[in-house]
Parts: C-alpha cells; structure tokens; sequence
C-alpha cells in the first residue's frame, strides 16, 4: 500500500514538473534527461544484468538518430522511422555481437569502444548524407497522421510516456526467464551453462535489447531536438552513459533513471563555477562511487535496513 502511494506521488509530481518549472530550457534538459534513461537501461541489458561492458551504446544511439534524420529528410513518413532505426541497429548490433561477445572483460570493452569509432568515422566523413562534423537541421518533428507535440512541454509528456513503457517492459523481462538467464550469466557464466543456460545466446539477446533501447532513442532524439551531430555521440558520451549506470546503480532499473536525471542536470547546475564546475562534477562522482558501491539507488534502501534495524 505504501509503496502504490509513494508511486502515485512520484507520478504526480512528474507530470506537474512542467507547470511548476515555465521554463522552456529547464524542460529541454528534463527531456535530453529522459533520453538518456531510456538509452541508459537499454545499456543495463548488457553490462547492468548480464556483465558485458558496452562502450558501443552511444554509436547505437547515434544509428538511430541519423536513421530517423535521413529518412524524414528524404521524404518518408515518420512513422516508418522507428522501425527503420530498430533494423539498423538490430544489424548493426548483430555485426558487432556474434564475432564478439564470447570475448570477456578489457576486451570486448575496447572492441565496443572501437566499433563506436568507426560508427564517428563513417558519420564525420560521409558528409554528402550525414552533414558531416555540421550536421543535420531542420528534421521534421514526430508527427503521427498529421498530429505531433508541439514544444517543450508536449515533448515532455510524449518522452514521459515513451519512458514508461521502457520501464515496464525492462521488469517483464527482468522477472522472465531471459532475466534470470542474465543475472545468472553475470553471477557465474561457468555455473549458468552447467545449469543449462546458453549464456552465448543470453548475451546477444541482451546486447540486441539494448540497442533496440538505444535506437529508439535515437530516433525520438532526432525528431525532438531536430538538430543531430557527431558530438553528441562521441566516445565521450559512450562513457557518460555508462557513468550514469555506475552511479545511478548498476542493475538497478530505478537507478538508471535516477542516474541518467543527476548527471544530465548536474552540470547546467554547476555551470555557475566556470571551468571549476568539471573539478566538482567529477568530485561528486568520486564520492558517490566509493561511499554508494550500489550507486545513488541503493542509498534508500540502505537508510530503510538501518532504521529497520534501528527499531
């Protein structure tokens, strides 16, 4: 009971954020927030639940954006867009899985960190289709039958909604067998095959998940903001995105969201310190890390044990 009233609380105050904040740049950054959720616990597929580390998650993303800008600049209704964004991922994670994910630890984490160089590459250079290191502008804006959110607060409410539903499908798959067959490869991949686990199999399905996540972010990335370049899916973000997982909580589902939400507000907070405001960023970071193992996720439930304990 307690907890459906705390959910309901929780949802209250997130849907009456807009009316509260009035500020069209406040809400930008709560959306780029929520996009970086959604890519975020599509990246605990693979290194939250099942232990592979990703670097890659941001060239999935970026896949997905650049679908969704080409195709609604060629002409293409956007509601094809998701599912093209899905294909090219879904190809693209294939390409990059099955000669790869029998590989463990620094090493399939510097083939992830490769594959995110060349996806860079391949942006920056094939300037006739992609813009180049300019870009895409001007990419027309989601838009189902001739309706789509118009502004910041409409945007919000559809990433919102968008966010929700990743949620719950990320629990129906935690509490379904593929779920256990993740955790059980991440626990011991030797005891999980015994057990009869493919754990091969296991990791691709969830390297694939989470691309879908990230392609689909993409592709609301795109037609949301309408303005895509290679920065915004650099190396750079490849290991934002995987700090927002570490700090948040890795696992967690709750500490994706939370952690996404911290390190993409953070620092429009701190911009107030001019370049001192990286010095406090990566303090906190620092901080949070050794005193939250569990990351900011599992502070709450470490208060309610002690005063569980307490009384």
């Amino acid at each position: 009971m307690k907890t459906r009233i705390a959910l309901a609380l929780f949802a209250i105050a997130v849907l009456t954020i807009p009316l509260a904040a009035r500020d069209g740049y406040i809400i930008q950054l709560l959306n780029i927030a929520m996009l970086n959720a959604i890519v975020v616990l599509g990246l605990n597929f693979a290194t939250g639940w099942t232990g592979q580390i990703n670097f890659g998650q941001a060239a999935f993303y970026g896949l997905g954006a650049y679908t969704t800008a080409i195709a609604t600049k060629a002409g293409l209704p956007w509601i094809s867009t998701p599912f093209l964004s899905v294909a090219v991922v879904v190809a693209a994670s294939l390409v990059l899985g099955l000669p790869t994910l029998r590989l463990r630890t620094y090493y399939l984490a510097m083939t992830t960190i490769g594959f995110g160089e060349i996806v860079r590459l391949i942006i920056v250079h094939w300037e006739p289709v992609t813009g180049g290191t300019s870009g895409l502008r001007a990419i027309p804006g989601i838009s189902l039958f001739g309706f789509g959110p118009q502004g910041q607060i409409q945007h919000y409410y559809v990433l919102i909604a968008v966010l929700a539903v990743a949620v719950l499908v990320a629990v129906r798959i935690r509490h379904s067998a593929l779920g256990r067959a993740m955790i059980a490869t991440k626990d011991s991949e030797i005891a999980a095959e015994q057990s009869g686990v493919d754990t091969t199999r296991t990791k691709l399905l969830a390297f694939i998940i989470g691309a879908i996540y990230a392609g689909l972010a993409g592709c609301l990335y795109a037609s949301s903001i309408r303005f895509i370049s290679p920065d915004s899916f650099s190396g750079i973000q490849a290991v934002l995105l995987m700090t927002m997982l570490i700090v948040g909580g890795m696992g967690s589902i709750a500490g994706c969201i939370i952690g996404a939400v911290a390190l993409t507000l953070l620092p429009e907070a701190l911009r107030f310190l001019g370049q001192w405001y990286l010095v406090l960023y990566g303090l906190g970071v620092i901080v949070v890390i050794v005193l939250a193992p569990g990351g900011l996720a599992s502070i709450a439930s470490t208060i309610r044990l002690r005063l569980a304990g307490a009384r």
